[in-house]
């Protein structure tokens, strides 16, 4: 019951975007399920309509990282979101 909880909650904040708005999330969600589809079979392909990257960032002789990104196409371009810093295992 809790989750169907969440998804009104969630409806109802989105129903006041605009349709751009939308459209964005749309696509972002697209890849996102795509991406988490493509985890659960542990799939290392990257293409199709979505991915979750990994990324690590230089800062001096530092390496920071493991940084979560979600890459998905949205009419033509290749987009990104971070989605926060990896969980250690």
């Amino acid at each position: 019951m809790r989750a169907r909880n969440r998804v009104d909650e969630l409806l109802r904040e989105l129903s006041s975007w605009k349709a751009v708005e939308l459209r964005e999330l749309k696509a972002a969600l697209g890849g996102l399920l795509e991406a988490v589809d493509q985890e659960e079979r542990q799939s290392a392909k990257k293409g199709g309509r979505g991915h979750i990257e990994e990324k690590y960032i230089q800062r001096g002789n530092k390496r920071h990282g493991p940084y979560l990104y979600l890459r998905y196409w949205q009419e033509g371009k290749l987009r990104s979101k971070y989605l926060g810093k990896k969980e250690s295992e």
